[in-house]
C-alpha cells in the first residue's frame, strides 16, 4: 500500500504526498514513485483522509501498471515513457531527488555554483511544497515572484533584492527547462512568464575625498592586506582570483600577473581551488610599479619566514599554517568591511572596490589611477 503523508500549512492539511514502492533493483534499493494529491474543499479531516487513501490505492495501481509497461518495453529494447499528460510528479521530490542530483550536484559545476543553486531551490521548494510538477502553471509562478517581491522577508527581516529575484527566476527556468527536456511536461510554464526587470542602480564607489582618505590609510595596513587592497583596486581582479595567486603567476620583468585559478568556499566542501569564473577569465594583466614593489616586499617577507621553501607554487595569501593552501576568500570580505567601518568609510566589499575600475579605458579609472599613483 502506498505511503501517505500530510502536507500542512498554518496547521491545516493542504495536500497529501503519496509514495509507492514499485520493486527493488538488483542492489536491493527501492524503486519509488511520488505524487501529490489535493483533496476537495469542504471535506472534514476524516473524510479527506479516507478520500486520500482511495486515491492513493488507485494511483499506486496505475503507476505499477505503467512501470510494468516500461519494463516490458526495456526488455524488448524499446523506449517507453509515461505521457506528460498522465504524469503527476511531486514537485519537491523532482527538485530534490532528480534535478539537484543530476544537474547541480553531478560534478560538472564548481562547488560554489552547486551551493548557490541548492540555496535558490530551498525558497522554491518551500513555497511549492505539496504541488504537482505538471500542475504548476504560469500564473502560479507569477504569484510566487510577486510574493518574493512584496511579502518575503529573510531571517534578518530584509526583503529580497532585485538581483536575487532574477536569480530565483533563472533557477525556475533551469528546473522547468530540465523537466521539459526529460519529457515530463506537455508545456513549459516558464515560456509565458516574463523575467523580473533588471534594476539599474549606481555602482558603489568612493568619492574623491573618501578615496584620498582611503589612500592615506594604506601605508599603516599590514603588508599582506595592503597588497590585497592594491591588487583589487588597480587590476579589477576578483577576490577569489586574488586568493588564487601563486608566486609563479607574477612576472616581475614584464610587470604582469596571470590569473589561472580562483578560490571559493562553501560549508559543504570548505576552501576549494577552481578554474576562474569563465574561459575568458584566464588572462594575463599588467600591474603598476607601486603594486609590484609591494609584492616584492611581501615575497621577501615570505622567504624570511620560510627560508627552506621554494615559493613558486606557494600562494601569495595563504593560510597561516601552510603556504601551499589558499586563504578563505570570505575572510578577505570580512577584513575589508571591518577596515571600511573602522575608518568611517562606506560599507564596500572587495567586489565593490574592483567593480568601478574593471574597464581601464574609462575616464573615471584614469583619474582614479592618477590619484592612486600620487598616494603610493
Amino acid at each position: 500500500m502506498a505511503n501517505i503523508r500530510e502536507n500542512k500549512k498554518d496547521g491545516k492539511v493542504i495536500s497529501y504526498r503519496f509514495t509507492a514502492c514499485i520493486e527493488r533493483d538488483i542492489r536491493g534499493k527501492q524503486v519509488r514513485r511520488y505524487t501529490t494529491w489535493i483533496p476537495q474543499e469542504g471535506l472534514t479531516p476524516s473524510k479527506a483522509r479516507k478520500a486520500a487513501e482511495r486515491a492513493a490505492d488507485a494511483w499506486e495501481q496505475e503507476v505499477k501498471a505503467e512501470y510494468q509497461k516500461e519494463q516490458e518495453a526495456a526488455a524488448k529494447g524499446q523506449a517507453y515513457a509515461i505521457p506528460p499528460e498522465k504524469r503527476r510528479d511531486d514537485f519537491v521530490s523532482f527538485v530534490q531527488d532528480t534535478w539537484l542530483p543530476l544537474q547541480v550536484q553531478s560534478g560538472n559545476d564548481k562547488p560554489s555554483t552547486a551551493a548557490f543553486y541548492q540555496n535558490m531551490a530551498k525558497h522554491i521548494t518551500s513555497y511549492f511544497n505539496g504541488a504537482v510538477l505538471q500542475e504548476i502553471g504560469p500564473l502560479d509562478i507569477q504569484k510566487y515572484l510577486v510574493y518574493l517581491r512584496t511579502e518575503y522577508k529573510s531571517k534578518l527581516g530584509k526583503p529580497l533584492s532585485p538581483k536575487s529575484l532574477r536569480h530565483q527566476y533563472g533557477t525556475l527556468n533551469l528546473i522547468f527547462g530540465y523537466a521539459e527536456k526529460q519529457e515530463m511536461l506537455a508545456k513549459n510554464p516558464m515560456n509565458k512568464v516574463d523575467p523580473p526587470r533588471k534594476e539599474k542602480r549606481p555602482v558603489d564607489a568612493l568619492t574623491q575625498e573618501q578615496a584620498k582618505q582611503f589612500f592615506s590609510l594604506l601605508p599603516a595596513c599590514p603588508l599582506d592586506f595592503r597588497c590585497i587592497l592594491q591588487l583589487l583596486i588597480t587590476t579589477g581582479i576578483r577576490r577569489g582570483e586574488c586568493m588564487g595567486l601563486r608566486w609563479g603567476d607574477i612576472n616581475e620583468k614584464a610587470c604582469t600577473l596571470t590569473i589561472a585559478r580562483s578560490i571559493s568556499y562553501t560549508p559543504e566542501t570548505g576552501v576549494t581551488i577552481n578554474t576562474p569564473k569563465t574561459a575568458n577569465s584566464i588572462r594575463t594583466i599588467p600591474i603598476i610599479s607601486g603594486t609590484l614593489h609591494l609584492l616584492q616586499e611581501l615575497k621577501k617577507q615570505a622567504q624570511t619566514q620560510h627560508p627552506n621553501t621554494i615559493l613558486e607554487t606557494a600562494f601569495l595569501f595563504p593560510k597561516e599554517d601552510d603556504v601551499f593552501k589558499p586563504r578563505d576568500p570570505n575572510s578577505v570580505t570580512r577584513r575589508v568591511k571591518r577596515f571600511m567601518k573602522n575608518n568611517g568609510l562606506p560599507d564596500l566589499s572587495p567586489h565593490d572596490l574592483r567593480h568601478p575600475y574593471v574597464k581601464p579605458t574609462t575616464k573615471k579609472f584614469i583619474t582614479f589611477l592618477r590619484d592612486f599613483r600620487a598616494a603610493v
